[in-house]
């Protein structure tokens, strides 16, 4: 298996993007580093309790965060969060600059 850091009340497993093409880590706390491909798209969902929805690529996953961080395309992030097939579902984004964390 591979190292894990805590960062924290979890424990995350630090993974290479092909690592996680096998689905071996699907619903694993798992921390991804890489380069923004797109354009991050910022939703605000009007419902019961208003919220924002940030989404963008690394290396072609799809990672979703709970809030409206300050990143833009060809940005190096590091991400933690939850595995979960086709993308991640972010805790916590670490630019160079900034640390954006939602709530669990």
């Amino acid at each position: 298996m591979p190292k894990r850091v805590k960062f924290g009340h979890h424990y995350y497993y630090i993974v290479l993007p092909d690592e996680l093409k096998d689905n071996k880590f699907r619903g694993k706390n798992v921390v991804l580093e890489g380069i923004i491909e797109d354009k991050p798209t910022i939703e605000f969902l009007p419902m019961e309790l208003p919220s924002y929805r940030t989404t963008f690529r690394i290396n072609g996953l799809k990672i979703e965060f709970s809030g409206t961080p300050y990143i833009g395309i060809g940005e190096q992030v590091k991400v933690y969060g939850r595995f979960v097939g086709d993308g991640i579902i972010a805790r916590a984004i670490e630019t160079e600059k900034a640390l954006y964390v939602s709530e669990e």
